[in-house]
């Protein structure tokens, strides 16, 4: 089985697709320093240009018989319209990278698709529900499976929650589904709360790591390095427990904008041992950017840890300082996430092509 991976960052969902029997043949990624990343991930350089100036005959040149094109558009433009807020003209192009992903879709003509992104993209805006007094479905995922179903293909969706599939952090995404060869299904739940397995946990996924101080790098792993907190972010840190946030410090210690301010609970919260990790971010690493401090170090999670929260394999490797790792694992496809959805277009394939001999 064949796929073409658009918008493939550092290789995560490529990794997944690949662990559930998919071979690599495609890949688009503008950003350069994600796509080093993904050839050592995957041996495959991605075409890094923007996706706008990419036709299908550069994606597979000898046109090979595409099984599945995989994607998931930037998508901080769906979580701005979840809030409310303006829409920019960068929001706008954003939404425009759909249309080029359908466009490919369409020239690619694969047997199956799948779609991922953030729950906004699920539900009209806020000021929309409160008008009409229900939830609508977003014009732009209407518009998404309306244009598959055009082009001959059936679909289902879901919001998905990667903790269900065996990452071990909350990550709710909105998966779509198509196919033109057989009707599409989600994956079944495989952990948590009556599935099979109960949901991984921080202390499963990174316990094992050696402890650090500040500033501290693992000599065996150059990705497990703490980062050189400022004094007083060491002394917030070491003010707060397994579970807490910036909520439970001191009132000498708080942040004069946080004292009247509703929101944002999670800045410079620890994580919990026994409970999946909360959703990682380009910020994960930075603990003014969430709960992404270590349950007990008084330190923010290490490239490593993140790598591991998000279900990556030890020998992943990414590309460029350490912003620029935070923002490829941040940002990817979780890898056992992709896997699961993997086997079950696998299985749809497998029906598929029996339907086909019978025929």
């Amino acid at each position: 089985m064949t796929m073409v991976d658009i918008f493939a960052g550092c290789g995560g969902g490529s990794l997944g697709l690949q662990q559930a029997g998919f071979k690599p043949v495609g890949a688009v990624e503008i950003d350069e320093r994600a796509a080093s990343a993904y050839q050592y991930n995957l041996g495959l350089r991605p075409i890094t240009a923007d996706v706008r100036r990419v036709r299908a005959c550069q994606l597979v040149p000898d046109r090979t018989e595409v099984t599945l094109v995989f994607g998931c558009p930037p998508c901080q433009s769906f979580t701005t319209l979840r809030r409310g807020t303006e829409i920019t003209a960068e929001d706008r192009q954003r939404y425009q990278l759909i249309g080029e992903y359908l466009r490919l879709v369409a020239d690619l003509r694969p047997r199956h698709v799948a779609f991922e992104n953030v729950p906004g993209m699920q539900f009209a805006r806020r000021d929309r529900l409160a008008r009409s007094g229900k939830r609508e479905i977003h014009p732009r995922l209407n518009r998404l499976v309306g244009r598959l179903h055009d082009l001959g293909y059936d679909a289902e969706w879901d919001i998905l929650d990667a903790a269900d599939y065996g990452v071990p952090q909350h990550r709710r995404r909105l998966v779509v589904l198509a196919s033109r060869v057989a009707k599409p299904r989600l994956p079944a739940r495989t952990h948590g709360p009556d599935a099979a397995a109960p949901w991984r946990t921080v202390k499963e996924a990174i316990r094992d790591l050696p402890a650090l101080n500040r500033g501290e790098v693992d000599p065996a792993d150059p990705y497990h390095a703490a980062r050189r907190h400022s004094s007083i972010a060491m002394e917030r840190l070491n003010a707060l427990k397994e579970g807490q946030a910036r909520a439970d410090l001191p009132e000498r210690l708080q942040l004069q904008c946080h004292k009247d301010h509703d929101g944002h609970y999670d800045i410079y919260g620890r994580m919990w041992w026994d409970r999946p990790a909360p959703t990682l971010t380009s910020g994960c690493t930075n603990v003014t950017r969430g709960r992404f401090a270590h349950p007990e170090q008084p330190r923010a999670i290490t490239i490593r840890e993140a790598l591991r929260l998000q279900s990556f394999p030890d020998d992943a490797r990414l590309s460029g300082g350490h912003e620029a790792m935070a923002v490829q694992v941040g940002n990817a496809v979780p890898p056992l996430l992709a896997c699961a959805i993997g086997h079950v277009i696998a299985e749809m394939e497998a029906e598929s092509r029996m339907s086909e001999s019978v025929a």
